[in-house]
């Protein structure tokens, strides 16, 4: 008997994923081993907690390894307002360093309570509660792409242990959370999501404004590139049809989050100055680390210009000239996002899409670049601010190469062009990563080297800069010439 000439044909791959399984085989047979999802996963855990419990011992033991900066610094700060805040002083509008949202005022109170009642050390349950945001966030990422989820990984981990000692987590896992949802067709969720990082951290309202103009699914019109037909005698008329229930959930998730916060300020009486915040942010002038510092930096290190001067909760040269670039910086950032605003809401037709994965992708890479011009021209870039980008990318790592689907590609267009699904390519993703690297060698670990102008860590912080301004040319680029699959 003559065997079946189908057992001898060539497996055929697909594109830049496994090799699919030979007729009659099961899936999860055609490749055992080392390449199974599940396995991945596990091996991808047992990095986690390793890398978490390095991060962990580095954020206790301070600067027991050569640290030169502390990054305690600012969960003392954290302490000391939640203490205020839980006996009923109110908003510490009057300390300069009170530089966020109200939301904030919720996660510096939380560890002051558990404190209170449990005798829990502030610094114990704060980090805690980083790591276990860290989790949720990790295995949401797991679930839909474990090359997404081995990037944030990698990436937390290459930040350094600032990353658990701020609360740039919470918003990071707030605007993951959002777009997943909007991938999966839950706006009501999303919306929830995106109001309640913008209340911690103002950046994920970016994702609004990279949303584009409705409709997300109008009733009885599915979305298309096609103009809509014209409406039958009743309906409205114009460019913007009514909205659809998909946005009447979005902004009723808003509601919540906002209605929530709001409540819980008029029980509090937290609602005086809550938005005392803000004048504090124009008052500042240009951070050390700042991109638009780098030629104060690099004057500094060739012994010119002046020193940087404690103010506002950070050094930053704050000569007039500063102040000068940083307003520019803070025009350009407002003229971007309201071009921007005004080209994806008014001009641009909506992404088409064949699944909510693509045009999650789409926001994500218009966010990711918005976000980037803002981080790059901000009179303060501190360290954490990196969490944010890499949520972003990681989450659209996840809408373009979803689990099962390989690793990411690079594609023949070079660095800048994005991958047919629509994410990032390997090599701008592998520069940033370096960049985060760099700003952890940078900060705590060598920061007064950069202060008192020495040329090697000087160099290296520029470096930092030039990668980061590289990154968001990019990142525009991809974001451009995206397509949803």
């Amino acid at each position: 008997m003559r065997a079946d000439p189908s057992s001898r044909l060539p497996v055929p791959r697909r594109a830049g994923g496994p090799a699919l399984s030979a007729p009659g085989r099961p899936a999860a047979l055609a490749r055992p081993g080392a390449g199974t999802p599940d396995r991945s996963a596990r091996r991808l855990w047992a990095w986690w907690l390793v890398s978490r419990a390095v991060l962990v011992t580095l954020v206790v033991t301070d600067q027991a390894f050569g640290m030169q900066q502390s990054v305690l610094g600012d969960l003392h700060i954290y302490a000391e307002w939640g203490r205020g805040l839980s006996r009923g002083e109110g908003m510490p509008t009057g300390d300069d360093r009170w530089q966020y949202p109200p939301g904030a005022a919720v996660v510096f109170v939380l560890p002051d309570v558990t404190h209170a009642y449990l005798g829990l050390p502030y610094r114990a349950v704060f980090v805690g509660m980083m790591v276990a945001v860290d989790a949720v966030l990790t295995a949401a990422l797991v679930r839909r792409s474990i090359p997404a989820a081995g990037f944030w990984v990698a990436g937390l981990t290459a930040l350094g242990p600032v990353a658990l000692a701020r609360f740039d987590l919470l918003p990071a896992a707030a605007a993951v959370a959002a777009v997943l949802a909007l991938a999966a067709g839950r706006f009501g969720r999303a919306g929830f999501h995106l109001a309640a990082g913008a209340l911690l951290k103002i950046w994920p309202v970016l994702l609004l404004i990279a949303l584009s103009r409705p409709p997300l699914r109008s009733p009885g019109r599915s979305a298309s590139i096609d103009p809509p037909p014209d409406p039958p005698p009743g309906r409205p008329t114009g460019r913007f049809p009514a909205p659809s229930p998909d946005w009447l959930r979005l902004a009723a998730g808003v509601l919540c989050a906002v209605g929530g916060l709001a409540a819980l300020f008029a029980l509090t009486g937290w609602w005086r100055d809550a938005f005392g915040f803000l004048g504090a942010q124009q008052a500042r002038g240009l951070q050390v680390e700042a991109v638009a510092a780098t030629p104060f930096v690099v004057a500094h290190m060739l012994g010119h210009g002046t020193a940087p001067g404690y103010s506002y909760g950070s050094l930053q040269f704050d000569t007039p000239l500063a102040r000068g670039v940083a307003t520019a910086c803070s025009l350009t950032e407002i003229v971007v996002i309201a071009i921007s605003a005004l080209w994806w809401w008014g001009w641009a037709r909506p992404p088409a899409a064949a699944d909510g994965a693509g045009r999650a992708g789409v926001l994500v890479g218009r966010t990711l670049a918005l976000l980037l011009v803002v981080v790059v021209t901000a009179r303060v870039l501190s360290p954490q601010y990196l969490v944010w980008i890499m949520a972003l990318v990681a989450v659209w790592i996840a809408m373009a190469r979803p689990a099962g689907s390989g690793g990411l590609t690079v594609p023949a267009g070079g660095p800048a062009a994005p991958v047919p699904a629509g994410g990032p390519s390997w090599r701008w993703v592998a520069l940033l990563l370096i960049c985060v690297v760099l700003s952890q060698v940078v900060y705590p670990w060598r920061y007064n080297d950069v202060v008192q102008g020495r040329i090697m860590m000087s160099l290296v912080l520029v470096v930092r800069n030039v990668g980061l301004v590289t990154v968001c040319g990019w990142a525009w680029r991809a974001a451009a010439g995206s397509r949803p699959a």
